[in-house]
């Protein structure tokens, strides 16, 4: 919870208004609980991503990506081992659990105020639907997505 002062009067004066905003808290962990972290606020962006490192990355057709503000960690357990990937359009740095090997979250150059984490790696229904469809052009063909998404 954070509060915040603000406001403006009917003729668009300002004067001050106290709100309360309140922020949700989502744990990520990996597939055995040797890693995990909290992040406050909603997401950025959330998508799925077609590109051949997310297919390896999960060893599926995608993979689902949620973004948040770096600054929205609040809490982190674990000692994550590190990967990082030199591509020509963006450098990333995946951590990942030592003992069971799932990703759990990675930085990028592109986005350095975001932190990715797997979508995977939250409670079932958390997050809801995605809504982004990332490196499009590398989607698999026969996988099938809402026509409501936007397409990256």
């Amino acid at each position: 919870e954070r509060q915040r002062w603000s406001g403006s009067q009917a003729n668009g004066a300002p004067f001050a208004r106290k709100e309360t905003l309140i922020l949700m808290t989502r744990t990520a962990q990996c597939f055995c609980g040797s890693i995990s972290l909290c992040v406050d606020g909603e997401p950025r962006m959330h998508a799925v991503c077609h590109c051949t490192d997310c297919q390896r990355r999960t060893g599926s057709a995608f993979g689902i990506s949620v973004y948040f503000l770096r600054s929205g960690v609040t809490q982190m357990k674990g000692d994550p081992a590190a990967f990082a990937v030199r591509r020509r359009d963006d450098d990333q740095v995946s951590h990942f659990c030592k003992t069971c090997g799932a990703t759990l979250f990675w930085y990028s150059a592109a986005r350095p105020h975001l932190i990715g984490i797997a979508g995977g790696c939250f409670p079932a229904g958390s997050l809801g639907e995605p809504t982004i469809s990332a490196k499009h052009a590398e989607k698999l063909p026969w996988v099938r997505l809402p026509d409501t998404w936007k397409i990256l």
